[in-house]
């Protein structure tokens, strides 16, 4: 580095740099500081000279109100320091997946097919370990594996010779010693042997210097052993760029930047705990090989062997403009500086996790709301989690069952998990009470078919069900007819019928069997039924998710799930109603609610009484057991009228496609019984 440069870095050091602020929830204010989002929990760097090390400080999510990430050229600067970093540990032999191996007929039926795999036909959909019985996907005890550190030096100045130990479960293994001083971007392999032992085993390793460097937090990495293996392709120019400035892992590597997404990947899914994840999700990530390419295309296509398989578990491919141009720019720093968030989201994929957003719809004109117009929508109930939303968040419960019951199964399957169904299913319909609402009609229909009027209907235990057509075709909206037709018994109750499917196995042991979604693709949009349930000529909207059913069946719910959905209906003894419901708008934010008291028939009977009314609000256009009605006051008997600020009685959801307001009173009697919630629109 020349002298000016020197001076110049220096210079801005001394300056003081202008950096990020960080508020806590408590009123704490943490200015010019250094934050690295890893989801869970923030690190964070109080001075420029302690980045890159373990001087950090440590911030639960939860204590944090907000942050903002805006540096200044200091944060740049290049010292003239060498940075030894371990870009991957490197396991040999590979072992195989299955990626590019899956494709689907017009059914959505996953089948194991092409390179090297024999054709099996018809037979392949049922018997997938027939069609992989030559591949190897797990390491035997015993067996001798050669583990391979790659150290670069990723720095700005020469590295002194260094020495470095291997350990599994912190246990040293081998041990040794770089004599040559590495140049700035240099790179080495360093090599021990290993029987492979089962189980979840770590290993680490580590290198010990006393030379200074840019960063020390990169001198080690510990990686599962039974984690899924993972590439990058990354062109070289690419990486030379990015090696100038620094990143938000507090480094200049582009392999630190990028190997610490999967770090972050391991954390959210140790912190994903759920009823059926009790201990989070056991599965792991690890980067395996990162293939420097001259030529992208040509790097491309090698990832797979001449037998036509890859022997990995997935990965990406940083591929862009860019590269086709050969023209590669400067990270923008509010990428760089950053998490990259879709990263995680994407690799997600590689594991065979869906897009979970796949389950939201915005609506079509076969389903209006009947007071307002409005078409039907649907927001993912569990639209905080990765494979939802890109950003820092949790895995799904759904996510979280998928990767623990298939942790040391080939990646190459997506969504199979789809398959998984309670053996019998029913919908129990009651009231505002919590009481069953008999003889109620319930249509059901579903997104992604069109009914076959052709063919005729079928019936299971009363409840009549339709064929739909099956062209291959997933991406119709929700269907104008039923698929499914019913009444609820004196419990309220109606059995979901299970459609007859083409059957179908995965590797990874999920079956296809007849279910009430029939033929459900993998991808999910058929994995979406819209409920209306209808009495006393009033019809209530709800919708029922794939993803219910799959995590009533990972908490053990395997024979017999029941989803209850409640309706604004009263109960046979509630007291009676009020009437005549207004809704007049005073201002921007006020509303006032007017009505009348109910109109009584009959002289001193108990279930008259009027102890009270209760006001509801209801935001969207969204189904009931989504978006539902919340109480926002309660009042004595004689009120006839009150005023709502819709600041203050409001719940914080996310309403994606409708803000609609409506409003519902109900008559409050003995023992806190309700009437049926008479309602309005606001228009």
């Amino acid at each position: 580095m020349r002298r000016g440069t020197v001076i110049g870095v220096i210079l801005l050091l001394l300056m003081g740099a202008h950096a990020d602020k960080l508020t806590l929830h408590d009123g704490t204010v943490i200015e010019n500081c250094y934050i690295r989002d890893e989801g869970v929990r923030l690190i964070v760097w109080e001075r420029l000279e302690d980045v890159g090390t373990d001087r950090w400080k440590v911030y639960p999510r939860r204590l944090v109100k907000e942050f903002t990430i805006e540096r200044d050229a200091a944060w740049d600067a290049k010292p003239n320091l060498p940075d030894l970093t371990i870009t991957h540990i490197e396991l040999n032999p590979k072992l195989a997946g299955l990626h590019g191996r899956v494709e689907y007929d017009p059914y959505g039926r996953p089948k194991l097919v092409g390179g090297s795999l024999p054709d099996l036909g018809e037979r392949a959909y049922m018997e997938p370990e027939a069609v992989v019985q030559g591949l190897k996907f797990q390491y035997t005890p015993g067996e001798t594996i050669t583990m391979t550190a790659h150290v670069k030096n990723a720095g700005f100045a020469d590295a002194a010779p260094f020495e470095y130990v291997w350990l599994i479960d912190d246990k040293e293994i081998a041990r040794g010693r770089v004599t040559k001083r590495l140049k700035p971007q240099e790179r080495i392999e360093l090599q021990t042997k290993w029987q492979w032992q089962d189980g979840f085993h770590h290993v680490s390793f580590r290198i010990r210097t006393n030379q200074r460097e840019i960063a020390t937090i990169n001198n080690q990495i510990t990686d599962p052993l039974w984690g899924f293996a993972f590439f990058y392709i990354v062109h070289k120019e690419r990486v030379k760029v990015w090696n100038e400035f620094r990143n938000a892992y507090g480094a200049f590597a582009w392999e630190d930047y990028y190997r610490w997404h999967l770090d972050i990947m391991n954390l959210l899914f140790e912190q994903s705990v759920y009823p059926s994840a009790p201990e989070g999700i056991k599965a792991r990530v690890r980067l395996d090989r990162i293939i420097y390419a001259d030529d992208m295309d040509a790097a491309i296509r090698n990832r797979f062997s001449a037998d036509g398989i890859a022997y990995d578990q997935g990965g990406w491919i940083f591929q862009s403009d860019e590269d086709r141009n050969r023209s590669w720019k400067a990270p923008e720093p509010h990428w760089r500086n950053n998490t990259e968030w879709s990263l995680p989201h994407e690799l997600g994929h590689q594991l065979g996790l869906t897009d979970l957003y796949a389950l939201d719809y915005h609506g079509h004109e076969n389903h209006r709301m009947p007071d307002n117009g409005d078409m039907l929508t649907h927001y993912y109930r569990g639209y905080k989690t990765m494979m939802h939303w890109h950003g820092p968040h949790l895995w799904s419960e759904v996510c979280a069952g998928y990767l623990n019951q298939t942790w040391n199964k080939p990646r190459g399957h997506f969504g199979d998990y789809y398959f998984a169904a309670p053996e019998e299913n029913f919908l129990q319909i009651v009231d505002v009470n919590g009481e069953p609402v008999s003889q109620a009609k319930v249509e059901i229909f579903q997104r992604g078919v069109v009914v076959d009027k052709t063919a005729p209907p079928q019936q299971q235990a009363g409840v009549t069900f339709y064929e739909v057509i099956e062209d291959g075709e997933f991406g119709h909206p929700v269907s104008s007819d039923p698929v499914i037709v019913g009444e609820t018994n004196a419990q309220g109750l109606l059995r979901l019928p299970n459609r007859p499917v083409k059957e179908v196995r995965t590797l990874n042991g999920y079956h296809r069997r007849p279910n009430p979604f029939g033929n459900i693709n993998v991808v999910g949009q058929r994995g979406l039924l819209l409920v209306r349930v209808t009495k006393y000529d009033r019809p209530c909207y709800y919708w029922l998710e794939i993803t219910d059913f799959l995590i009533a069946y990972l908490r053990g719910q395997r024979e017999r799930y029941t989803i209850t959905l409640r309706t604004p209906y009263g109960s046979p003894d509630s007291p009676p109603a009020p009437r005549n419901l207004r809704v007049e708008p005073i201002d921007e934010h006020q509303v006032r609610l007017t009505w009348n008291a109910p109109e009584i028939n009959r002289d001193q009977h108990y279930n008259d009484l009027v102890v009270a009314y209760r006001v509801y609000r209801r935001v969207s256009s969204d189904g009931l057991n989504d978006r539902p009605w919340f109480p926002v006051m309660t009042v004595e008997p004689e009120t006839r009228s009150v005023v709502l600020d819709l600041r203050l009685h409001d719940h914080k959801d996310l309403y994606w496609f409708s803000k609609a307001n409506r409003f519902a009173v109900s008559t409050v009697g003995r023992g806190g019984k309700e009437s049926e919630l008479v309602e309005v629109v606001l228009k």
